[in-house]
């Protein structure tokens, strides 16, 4: 395999068109993380996948399980240590994840998962020598057909947000090391 984007058959629904700028909107908004903070999110990053892995394997079991896992491991994060914007963003999150816990429905946790990502995402781009290396991922047919983002350890796509349905509907585009 050499270059090029690699193509799903997903790319032209309802006219969604990719720019490949997606993620361009996030550089605009600079966050800094203290170094405390970028340890909890790194330690954070194991449950977080496992949770992931859940959503694609439709297990709202598991996948509430480890959003509890993830939100515990954030609860050490101390707002005092964080700018307005940052403090934002990880207050989206911790709400988002202990929604994700506190639901059994493996639907009524996908939403909470959209939005948990459009403020995990962005956090985990600011972590320095981030490992293992992730991918960002992005079906655009989830979140209505606006789209939606992910992290995955795996360049492969195996789709959160339709498991079984979609397996491979998305595309990545980007790494974070």
């Amino acid at each position: 395999k050499s270059g090029g984007k690699t193509m799903t058959g997903h790319e032209g629904h309802l006219g969604i068109q990719s720019t490949g700028n997606e993620t361009d909107s996030n550089s605009a908004m600079k966050m800094e993380l203290p170094g405390t903070a970028q340890v909890a999110f790194q330690s954070a990053l194991a449950p977080y996948l496992k949770m992931k892995d859940a959503f694609v394997a439709s297990d709202a079991q598991k996948v509430s399980t480890f959003s509890k896992e993830t939100l515990e491991i954030l609860k050490s994060i101390s707002d005092s240590d964080l700018g307005k914007m940052e403090q934002a963003h990880i207050s989206k999150i911790k709400k988002m994840l202990k929604s994700i816990t506190e639901s059994d429905d493996i639907e009524k946790q996908r939403p909470h998962f959209v939005v948990l990502n459009q403020n995990f995402v962005p956090i985990v781009k600011t972590i320095k020598g981030l490992n293992p290396k992730v991918y960002v991922q992005k079906c655009p047919m989830a979140n209505n057909n606006r789209g939606a983002f992910w992290i995955s350890e795996d360049i492969e796509i195996s789709n959160p947000y339709y498991g079984e349905q979609m397996m491979t509907c998305g595309s990545t585009i980007d790494s974070i090391q």
